[in-house]
């Protein structure tokens, strides 16, 4: 799910990337909360599990006005069932509930509905539940307003009713079980509209049926496993714009099957927008497996909402702006297929869905421009922005909280892009994203799950990276100093984190750029305390360091500073002496290689002294003209440096 900025515009893969920001920060703060809750709203949901469902209901693009009836085929639990529980919203009337064809008696306590049976269904029992209801709810337009959304759509001029039940709004517009882990095994989606109108919706297309009163309905099916906020209707003035496109892996062609607003404008509008999916498809699935609802389709319903919505084998969109095409298609893997097992989890859907615009741009629009969009996503939790909170939402009764732009969604991908460096290998890297899809296929998965998965095609030991990257808050800060002595390049990185208290040392592989006129050159190192030295013999002259050149990691860069006495120490030989030191007037030098060249230079680098081809093991350096400090003796044997001491002068 993704909030962009509207705009009418061709849109196609050799234009320029305009990265969109993300919809739910921004959005659910200008919105009331939903009524947040960690799992269903009451426990007695849980004693059966929803096989399938019919939906068969009535509606048009003038209002929110829906009447008709939802027929939920259940299996109960161990326990007996004597009472079936689900959530509708209060504002609507229900006419009846029937289950296994007897009418029961219900109740209504807020959302919580509950019907009475007259024999306690035993464990293990299949029975089918119908619920139906009319009503008028309080209508919105845009994201976390209400269930089922009515608006103009600009510049169009028509009106068109779309729901949107993420997180908890299923509810708003049909009776149902809002439990993440309880998918339902399949559905038939029935919407019968004015004759004018057409009615999207999840799967297949299976007929169009006329109906008394010149109405046609539209009957859908989907016979994969459905989350049921992934369930999506929307009904108004449509054409009906599809083709079919090659798929790695799939036998088969895929339908792109898109509802496009019925203006002559319009598909001309979007059209290159539309078709640029294609290639977003077959590159996603090298990426991360095959389209996993191939046996159904992929497309896209056009609603007057400021960004879109992943609706299982259909998305809803406002736009076809590039990144927002690739985040929600993104999401028919990471979300859709395999969905988050609770609310807590939420980066796995959301992070992982904004990565994946990272990826569709540096692989069609280059490096350069993936790199900008990384930058962006690191600036929303760096100053002077707030960093405070972690990826893994512990509250998932604040919605603000859960889809934070700032942490589940720009942390989250940030956080993916380190797992990547961390693993150093993009085969294994992608390898083990399709691996995540292959185990959890059509299921939930944890961030635990996750992990477990990349721990076990990796064969690394990742608690500390999710301890600290995904559980913990903040992020490292880096300040260094650097010298060049010769051959020898020595680095002092220091860190510090802006939250110690919950994260105190990022351990983590870090890359430094040694900078050169010569040509630059990348060292990976290990960074596991707070002081470290690292050493490098480098042939180059050096004109400064990058620390995390490539932007890997979330972090801030303080004081870069090059201090001329580090690493003086370290040069030192203890096979080569010079006496006296410190001296007045001279240093005698002895234990040299026979061949070798010398270079006496101050502690900038300055030569003062040389001496070539020194055919006898010790010799006399002049000092008496010096001045007081500390000098550096090279020894050189043809292109090869030997070693540096370190003298003094008094």
């Amino acid at each position: 799910m993704k909030k962009t900025l509207i705009f009418i515009a061709l849109c196609n893969l050799k234009a320029l990337a305009q990265p969109s920001a993300n919809l739910c920060s921004f959005l659910r703060q200008q919105t009331q909360l939903a009524a947040a809750k960690p799992s269903v709203a009451v426990p007695e949901e849980d004693m059966y599990h929803v096989r399938h469902i019919k939906m068969d209901l009535e509606l048009t693009n003038e209002s929110v006005a829906i009447s008709g009836s939802v027929t939920a085929t259940i299996k109960v639990g161990a326990i007996p069932l004597d009472k079936y529980v689900f959530e509708l919203d209060p504002q609507f009337t229900i006419d009846s509930v029937i289950i296994n064809g007897k009418r029961c008696v219900w109740s209504t306590n807020e959302y919580v509905r509950t019907a009475i049976l007259d024999t306690p269904l035993n464990g293990g029992t299949v029975a089918d539940a119908k619920v139906a209801y009319h009503g008028t709810p309080v209508a919105g337009n845009g994201f976390f307003k209400a269930g089922l959304n009515n608006a103009v759509a600009d510049p169009w001029g028509a009106k068109y009713t779309y729901t949107l039940s993420e997180p908890y709004m299923a509810r708003n517009w049909w009776p149902c079980k809002q439990s993440l882990t309880d998918k339902i095994g399949s559905a038939d989606i029935w919407i019968t509209v004015p004759a004018h109108l057409k009615a999207a919706s999840n799967g297949l297309l299976q007929q169009i049926t006329a109906i008394t009163g010149n109405k046609l309905r539209y009957e859908w099916k989907t016979s994969y496993r459905t989350d049921y906020y992934l369930f999506f209707v929307a009904v108004g003035p449509y054409i009906d714009y599809s083709y079919k496109v090659v798929i790695p892996g799939l036998q088969d062609s895929l339908l792109v099957q898109n509802y496009i607003y019925e203006n002559p404008q319009a598909l001309g509008a979007y059209k290159s927008g539309i078709d640029s999916t294609a290639q977003m498809l077959q590159y996603f699935s090298t990426l991360f497996g095959p389209y996993p609802f191939s046996n159904e389709k992929y497309g896209h319903c056009i609603v007057p909402l400021p960004g879109g919505m992943e609706y299982q084998t259909m998305t809803a969109l406002g736009n076809f702006g590039p990144t927002l095409v690739a985040h929600e298609l993104a999401h028919q893997w990471f979300g859709d297929h395999v969905t988050c097992f609770s609310w807590k989890d939420i980066w796995l859907n959301e992070g992982f869905a904004t990565y994946a615009e990272y990826l569709f741009l540096q692989h069609f629009y280059g490096n350069e421009t993936a790199a900008v969009h990384m930058q962006e996503l690191h600036n929303k939790i760096l100053p002077p922005n707030d960093s405070t909170g972690s990826v893994y939402a512990d509250d998932t009764t604040n919605e603000y909280r859960l889809f934070s732009d700032k942490l589940t969604y720009s942390k989250g991908a940030a956080v993916l892009h380190s797992l990547r460096f961390v693993i150093n290998n993009d085969s294994l890297f992608f390898a083990m994203l399709r691996k995540y899809q292959d185990q959890y296929n059509f299921d939930n998965a944890t961030t635990n799950d996750f992990k477990l998965t990349a721990e076990t095609c990796t064969k690394l030991t990742l608690d500390t990276f999710f301890k600290q990257w995904v559980y913990g808050e903040g992020y490292p800060v880096y300040d260094a100093r650097w010298n060049n002595i010769l051959n020898d390049v020595f680095v002092e990185l220091k860190q510090t984190t802006v939250n110690p208290a919950s994260v105190a040392l990022f351990h983590t592989p870090l890359e430094i750029k040694l900078k050169s006129p010569l040509g630059d050159t990348v060292m990976r190192v290990m960074n596991d305390t707070a002081v470290q030295q690292y050493h490098f013999c480098y042939l180059k002259p050096v004109t400064g360091i990058e620390i995390d050149p490539n932007n890997w990691l979330l972090n801030t860069i303080g004081d870069i500073n090059h201090d001329r006495t580090l690493g003086i120490n370290e040069v030192t030989s203890t096979k080569v002496s010079a006496y006296p030191s410190p001296t007045k007037d001279f240093w005698c030098v002895i234990g040299l290689k026979p061949g070798c060249s010398l270079v006496l230079t101050d502690i900038n680098g300055k030569e003062l002294w040389q001496q070539n081809s020194i055919t006898y093991t010790a010799t006399i350096i002049p000092a008496g003209q010096l001045a007081s400090g500390v000098y550096l003796l090279h020894m050189t044997k043809g292109d090869l440096k030997m070693m540096s001491i370190k003298l003094e002068k008094n």
